[in-house]
């Protein structure tokens, strides 16, 4: 019984995780490719490692999270969601180091990490994200340069709702299964 609520539990985490990452993929539609390509090459890799293909998914995270990195050096636009993409791609590599499947881990077989030695990195890497992310909106306020959100059409505002709630949403789920 308990590992059947524990099955069905690590399901609707991966799903909360798709979820997420289907949020951040709207808030930035729509808009130029190089603005929303790293966002769906994310969920591309969430959708595979949700399918049992744990390191494809993981490389495609990682090229979107290097994808990211760079526009944000080039286009010195926020670096928020190159933040992300590095958690997601941690938390990924810590699920699929710690599986025990290999390359063809599944998010359901997951279940079996509770209490396992998964759970401190997975605890660490939000912890250094959400400080990463509050480090940025600080930065961002001791620079006086506004938010986007604040000074930005109904429009621009929901998109930054929407990335935002899909960043918290997808690295929350995703760290769950592995405490």
């Amino acid at each position: 019984m308990a590992a059947a609520t524990t099955a069905a539990m690590s399901e609707w985490l991966a799903a909360a995780g798709l979820a997420g990452a289907a949020l951040c993929l709207a808030g930035h539609l729509p808009g130029p490719v190089h603005r929303w390509g790293p966002q769906l090459l994310a969920l591309s890799g969430m959708v595979l490692m949700a399918g049992g293909r744990a390191v494809p998914g993981t490389w495609m995270v990682a090229a979107a999270c290097l994808w990211n990195a760079v526009r944000a050096v080039v286009d010195r636009h926020s670096r928020s969601a190159a933040v992300d993409l590095a958690a997601m791609t941690l938390l990924m590599l810590v699920m699929t180091g710690h599986s025990g499947f290999g390359a063809h881990a599944h998010m359901a077989g997951m279940a079996h990490m509770a209490g396992t030695p998964a759970a401190g990195p997975a605890v660490l890497i939000v912890i250094v994200w959400f400080t990463a992310r509050a480090g940025e909106i600080m930065l961002r306020q001791l620079a006086d340069v506004p938010a986007a959100a604040d000074g930005a059409a109904p429009a621009a505002r929901r998109g930054r709702v929407c990335r935002e709630s899909g960043a918290t949403l997808m690295i929350t789920s995703m760290a769950a299964m592995l405490v």
